[in-house]
């Protein structure tokens, strides 16, 4: 009796379209990441925008993505406009804030989302008009408009492409991988949303970023996924430890590189998961104390 399992082997027909777009991504990949040092130069001037109120003016990206239902590819779009602006113009500071805007309008026309101006206006209560936010989105557009025509290449991108990868070379793993693709990818989207919002980590590549997101969650599952010291699945394990090996030699990252970015990603990963429960316990404790305070056991019941 045969004991050998059936290995999935996937299919070159199939991935060749896959190693198309991974290969024309990396290609324009720099154009979209433009470097971040540009934006702490010493030579700046007083009230010119620094590389913490840029971080500040991202996570205005990502509230206004939360609160207005935008998809993902609308943030990541937003952040490479204004990235790419940053790095080109000096802004001052008093303008940051119409900048953002103008660039998440931007963003909309790019991914086709219909989102007034004005909302955007009154959501963030700014000091700016509308027309103020028109006027600088065509100043953006003809700074960086050899790139506004088509979306820009994002760490969403690529992620979208190793998840793709994935699904065609572990077509076999239902028994390990058990939960759904797209509520993973979910996941994975808001720590790239989280990663580009400090400059500790958003002046890596996009392939880099979204190679250790795409690494760490994906192992995460497989450890979920594997019985306690199963040999029998040694061999997932490790076709999935190639795929990433591949997928790192096909974007040119070498190890010391990955290593670097992953113990910044996990620093930047830690701090945030921190904070956020240092919100929940605090909105917890905040909503206990209105409750008692607003509690009269002994109300004197009102004579007619």
């Amino acid at each position: 009796m045969d004991k050998r399992r059936d290995w999935p082997v996937p299919d070159a027909v199939i991935l060749k379209p896959i190693a198309f777009n991974l290969e024309e991504a990396l290609e324009v990949e720099h154009l979209f990441r433009p470097n971040l040092l540009a934006i702490s130069q010493n030579d700046a001037r007083p009230g010119d925008v620094t590389i913490e109120s840029r971080d500040a003016a991202v996570n205005i990206l990502r509230f206004l993505r939360v609160w207005l239902d935008l998809p993902h590819s609308v943030f990541f779009t937003a952040v490479s406009y204004l990235d790419m602006f940053l790095s080109k113009m000096k802004v001052q500071e008093k303008y940051l804030k119409c900048l953002t805007l103008s660039c998440l309008h931007l963003a909309n026309e790019t991914e086709i989302c219909q989102i007034d101006v004005n909302q955007l206006v009154k959501v963030t209560q700014s000091k700016c008009k509308s027309s103020d936010v028109l006027r600088m989105a065509n100043i953006v557009k003809d700074k960086i408009k050899t790139h506004i025509t088509n979306p820009p290449t994002t760490p969403a991108d690529f992620l979208t492409l190793y998840i793709e990868i994935l699904k065609h070379v572990a077509q076999k793993w239902e028994h390990i991988i058990t939960k759904d693709l797209n509520q993973v990818k979910e996941k994975m989207l808001i720590s790239l949303e989280v990663l580009l919002a400090s400059s500790n980590t958003a002046y890596y590549r996009s392939s880099f970023l979204a190679l250790i997101v795409f690494q760490n969650e994906i192992e995460k599952i497989l450890a979920q996924g594997l019985p306690n010291k199963s040999v029998y699945y040694l061999g997932e394990v490790l076709q999935f430890l190639f795929v990433i090996r591949e997928i790192q030699l096909k974007c040119k990252i070498k190890n010391a590189e990955l290593k670097r970015c992953y113990l910044q990603v996990s620093k930047v990963t830690k701090q945030y998961e921190t904070q956020s429960r240092q919100n929940r316990r605090q909105l917890s404790t905040n909503y206990y104390s209105i409750r008692r305070f607003n509690y009269h056991p002994n109300f004197q019941t009102i004579e007619e």
